[in-house]
């Protein structure tokens, strides 16, 4: 085992043991599903123009807009559209099944960061590289920075790392639609 394997291992050991509950955990909104996302039978590669829209489906639960994301062309998760988040969030459980799942290898690790979290304390977590993060089966957004929290339950966000690589997104209630306008 290489060294950046065994560092990925011990921060994974290190943040699993801190957490209370240490039963295996898979969040309610996490989709198995080993397909891509396609939208009106198009494929992730499909051509698409500066100014498209994309819409994207949304789910609306307890106050919040989940929409499904592919993770490395492998994994369909449901993150929750969060513009007040910098960048992307995965909870430690999600980040062990990626990587027990080959989707993150140790390549994928990238380090530690600081952030400040809501109640305005610091925390340190460990980062991880999404080689690609797709929306609607369209959107493609290569090397998006994973903040790893040790909460086990932490929701699956998406943050403005993600939504400041379009030019503009807006919500439509009405349809359950986010729809994204391509730079």
């Amino acid at each position: 085992m290489n060294m950046r394997a065994l560092g990925f291992c011990f921060c994974m050991a290190l943040l699993l043991i801190g957490c209370k509950n240490k039963e295996k955990y898979a969040p309610p909104y996490f989709e198995t599903s080993n397909t891509s996302i396609e939208q009106d039978g198009n494929s992730p590669d499909s051509e698409l123009s500066s100014g498209d829209i994309v819409a994207v489906p949304f789910i609306e639960s307890g106050g919040v807009k989940y929409i499904e994301v592919e993770l490395n062309r492998t994994f369909t998760v449901r993150m929750i559209l969060d513009s007040g988040c910098s960048g992307a969030l995965i909870s430690v459980a999600e980040a062990q099944h990626l990587y027990s799942k080959g989707v993150l290898t140790d390549e994928d690790f990238v380090g530690k960061s600081k952030s400040m979290i809501a109640d305005g304390s610091v925390v340190e977590n460990m980062v991880v590289n999404l080689r690609e993060v797709i929306i609607g089966g369209k959107i493609i957004c290569p090397n998006v920075q994973a903040t790893v929290s040790s909460n086990a339950q932490a929701p699956l966000l998406l943050g403005n790392e993600v939504l400041n690589r379009t030019a503009s997104y807006t919500v439509d209630n009405q349809n359950k639609t986010i729809n994204f306008k391509l730079n």
